[in-house]
């Protein structure tokens, strides 16, 4: 399972690992399973991290990955991304526009982890 949940100072987070994702296979079976998981929580309900390091993006998994964010809109607060390479920036920049989703990168998990607990409690 590559879509778990955590808690982080009270806070639940659902992890979103697609990071040494080898195949584009394998990575559109993750963006699915993450889709279903999240699409079984109370809307406005999940905040997410989403860990791509490692992983590469074509231009079907971009498209994928956007179909991914539209859908969970209904359900996610907000999320953070870590381990964004240049084109992968420009790719999430382009699915906030897109999408109008509270997404930004991060350095480390550990700093989108507590981004997303104040968010949390912020709001």
């Amino acid at each position: 399972m590559r879509t778990t949940f955590t808690t982080h100072k009270g806070v639940r987070i659902c992890v979103l690992d697609f990071s040494n994702i080898g195949s584009e296979a394998e990575a559109l079976g993750a963006i699915d399973e993450a889709r279903t998981l999240i699409g079984k929580e109370r809307p406005a309900s999940v905040y997410t991290l989403t860990d791509v390091t490692g992983s590469r993006v074509t231009g079907t998994l971009r498209n994928a990955l956007h179909e991914l964010t539209k859908a969970n809109k209904p359900f996610v607060v907000a999320g953070a991304v870590v381990g964004v390479t240049a084109i992968q920036a420009v790719i999430l920049r382009g699915i906030v526009q897109v999408t109008g989703r509270r997404l930004v990168a991060k350095d480390t998990r550990a700093e989108a982890m507590d981004w997303l607990a104040n968010e949390a409690k912020a709001g």
